[in-house]
């Protein structure tokens, strides 16, 4: 459903074919949810009480929320670099970051690719 969603837009590689597309920083979708469900809760707390206080709380936690939470999907790595030090290998699964300090290398996908190579006979110099 939010499979195609990015913040970043989808970047070709040198090679052609539709299994080479290479994602960088997808928005993931439970960050997504996560950060409507906060603003969801303030809003209905806020009209509750009738001050807008818990809104102001949390929109920052929200926007946290969303920009920190990432999803690698099962068949991918990312590196995750820290003021430009390299960090760790993190996926698949949800992990933090943490905004503007962390930044994320693009997703490298680990699936074996299949080709198929036509034989040749071997040229050499032997006569």
């Amino acid at each position: 459903m939010f499979e195609r969603t990015s913040i970043a837009p989808t970047v070709k590689s040198k090679t052609t074919g539709p299994a080479d597309v290479v994602r960088t920083q997808p928005v993931s979708a439970p960050a997504f949810a996560a950060a409507l469900i906060l603003i969801a809760g303030a809003s209905a707390v806020a009209l509750a009480i009738g001050n807008e206080w818990p809104l102001v709380v949390v929109l920052p936690v929200a926007a946290y929320v969303r920009f920190s939470l990432k999803v690698a999907r099962q068949w991918d790595k990312v590196a995750v670099l820290r003021l430009g030090r390299y960090r760790g290998l993190k996926g698949p699964g949800m992990f933090w970051i943490i905004p503007v300090v962390d930044s994320l290398s693009d997703f490298v996908d680990l699936r074996i690719r299949v080709t198929d190579v036509q034989a040749e006979s071997t040229l050499t110099c032997d006569a």
